[in-house]
């Protein structure tokens, strides 16, 4: 109370003080009082909740923070500076490369009118990015823009006028090493660990011919990859082909490593065994067998007891179906129960049935040369079927067996011997060791 009382005496004696020295309007000085008030008994209020805080002034330290959006580097020359951004929905030419530094109209009116140069407006997509080098004034003195995978686009200075070229990409090479443990899916798994998309679709196919990527899955199984990934001239990294991959499925390791033998690039077992699929394990990545190969079954839509000589994969509408092996299209129409079907012809009297299509591949016809994986239609319901699903018959000798079973040849790619695995065991040592530095790794990680 007695801080009170000597706020309040202090405050009469200022507007004493104001009084004589002001002659502006009595509102203004009103509230000016209001404000003092205000801050008087605020103070009064706080050291009635907080009695016993300390009322000596606080030092008051000023933060400065920078709030640029994008960092500015210098470059190797002393004054120049290198940023680098991407291109934002509505961006014109003008506002990104005033958001990145550049205040240079004679190089915006230079590259207008360059035939060259100009490109750079007609591919301002978003995403896209762009590197330049500028003076502390805005003035430009370079500019990188990609065109293509493999180009890049250059706006120059060269004294008092700028030149443009197109210049071949370089790109920065890497071997990337990941690994990951199962929780639901393949592809979460990935992502957690970092691996992008395209990698992860290769990691299925090197080992599909022994894993059912929808059903053999348990929580807990692992993989480890090595694959090679290269940097580009604006820092982005693209992904490459696996080198080698490991991957733990029910207690079962399986390994696949890469070798650019005299008869071109394949995989194989570390012991030089062939790995390539004669057939793949399922025409669907990642689908389910919802009604498998069986002597009798009851038809959902028939009502009667008959057999089922294939198994159905469901999966959702428009899902692609691939040719399991390479083959010759022997049949692409309408066909009775199966609605939308194709029949595939391969070598050794096999054919492959696929059935309810919602469509067929772009262009595909009977006679046609299909490599293995090729997409030759998308998941639907036609024909006799009570939800999208694909129905997939294997026939030898025009018999259907178990697409599943035993009796489907699945190992294609010749084993090595002699001289070439010599030169494999050599080539692909470095590579095993790594993977089983990766495992010891991932092991510890997971304990």
């Amino acid at each position: 109370m007695k801080h009170i009382k000597s706020c309040a005496q202090a405050l009469n004696r200022w507007i004493l003080a104001q009084k004589q020295a002001t002659h502006g309007s009595e509102s203004r000085l009103s509230g000016m009082v209001a404000t003092l008030l205000m801050m008087v008994f605020g103070m009064a209020t706080a050291f009635g909740i907080t009695p016993g805080t300390s009322t000596r002034p606080v030092a008051v330290l000023p933060v400065i923070e920078d709030i640029t959006q994008h960092q500015v580097t210098p470059a190797e020359t002393p004054g120049v500076y290198t940023q680098q951004d991407t291109v934002h929905s509505g961006d014109t030419l003008a506002a990104l490369l005033f958001r990145m530094g550049v205040d240079d109209r004679a190089a915006l009116e230079f590259m207008r009118q360059d035939p060259l140069a100009r490109n750079i407006f007609g591919q301002l997509s978003p995403g896209k990015p762009i590197r330049v080098q500028h003076l502390a004034n805005g003035d430009l003195v370079s500019l990188r823009f990609p065109r293509g995978d493999d180009k890049t686009l250059v706006v120059r200075r060269a004294d008092d006028h700028f030149q443009s070229a197109e210049e071949q990409a370089g790109h920065l090479h890497h071997v990337v090493q990941a690994s990951g443990r199962i929780q639901s899916s393949l592809f979460a798994a990935a992502d957690n660990a970092g691996i992008p998309d395209s990698v992860t679709r290769q990691l299925s196919q090197l080992f599909s011919t022994d894993i059912d990527f929808h059903n053999d899955l348990r929580t807990g199984d692992s993989f480890s990859v090595i694959y090679e990934a290269s940097q580009d001239d604006f820092d982005q990294v693209k992904a490459g082909r696996i080198l080698a991959a490991e991957f733990v499925n029910k207690g079962v390791t399986l390994r696949r490593v890469f070798f650019d033998g005299p008869d071109g690039g394949d995989y194989y077992t570390p012991d030089g065994q062939g790995t390539r699929a004669s057939f793949l394990r399922s025409p669907i990545e990642f689908s389910r067998v919802t009604s498998g190969f069986k002597a009798e079954r009851f038809h959902p839509i028939l009502h009667t007891w008959r057999a089922h000589k294939g198994i159905d994969l469901g999966a959702p509408m428009g899902t692609p179906v691939v040719s399991v092996a390479n083959a010759t299209v022997a049949f692409a129409g309408w066909r009775n129960g199966y609605g939308n079907v194709i029949e595939l012809h391969h070598s050794n009297n096999i054919n492959t049935v696929y059935g309810h299509l919602s469509a067929f591949a772009h262009g595909l016809r009977a006679g046609q040369h299909i490599r293995q994986g090729e997409v030759i239609g998308y998941v639907g319901m036609t024909g006799l079927a009570t939800g999208p699903h694909l129905h997939y018959e294997f026939k030898i000798g025009g018999a259907q067996v178990d697409p599943q079973g035993p009796s489907v040849p699945r190992h294609a790619t010749a084993s090595l011997s002699g001289r070439s695995k010599t030169q494999f065991l050599a080539a692909t040592a470095p590579l095993v060791k790594e993977l089983d530095a990766i495992r010891g790794n991932t092991l510890a990680k997971f304990e």
